[in-house]
């Protein structure tokens, strides 16, 4: 039986070179199409979790990028709470997102940090390099070793129930109005006819 019923486990290490070893154990759950990486390696420690960028995307709208990412170092999908996942630190620093980026596109990808004020920020170029090198691995054991299909359907599916949601509440916000409107419209076609009726008379 499996430490965490319904993810899926995998552990596996990456030689990152001049930052060292990094051990990286994945948790894969295929009912939110999300991968939660847990990372370990000199000055890196903490999750991120990668997600089809679906999962955010309108499906009855044209799909813009269906191959991109949400790169999540800080916010976690409830099904890994079990997990008490921590957010991904790297050199002493938190990251924050979640980010959108292409698969493909990783060397222009700007990971972010949240500054003093609360707003996000870049991340020092020395620790931007180093979180680059990290995620890089990470995404492309994503492309390599996750069924990438299946997470896309599944993050579509928790899209769809969103926006489910969002236009059944639009859908009843607006029939509400239209009531309302015809109402008005009737008891305004009522005073009209009244109205010449008495000029008539």
């Amino acid at each position: 039986m499996p430490a965490f019923p319904g993810l899926h486990e995998d552990r596996t290490a990456r030689d990152l070179g001049c930052y060292g070893r990094l051990n990286i154990v994945t948790f894969t759950d295929s009912h939110s199409g999300s991968a939660l990486y847990r990372l370990d390696a000199p000055h890196v420690r903490g999750c991120v979790m990668l997600t089809p960028a679906a999962v955010g995307d309108d499906p009855t709208q044209p799909v813009e990028g269906p191959d991109d990412l949400l790169v999540s170092p800080d916010k976690f999908a409830p099904s890994f709470a079990a997990l008490d996942p921590r957010p991904l630190s790297i050199n002493n620093i938190r990251l924050t997102g979640p980010v959108r980026t292409a698969p493909g596109e990783m060397a222009a990808f700007r990971p972010l940090r949240k500054g003093r004020t609360g707003r996000h920020e870049w991340l020092p170029r020395r620790t931007h390099v180093h979180a680059l090198a990290v995620l890089d691995v990470v995404v492309r054991h994503w492309l390599n070793h996750c069924d990438i299909d299946a997470l896309t359907t599944a993050a579509r599916r928790q899209a769809a129930l969103t926006f489910l949601d969002t236009y059944n509440s639009q859908l009843e916000g607006r029939r509400e109005r239209l009531i309302l409107a015809r109402t008005a419209v009737a008891d305004a076609e009522r005073r009209v006819l009244e109205l010449r009726d008495l000029i008539s008379a």
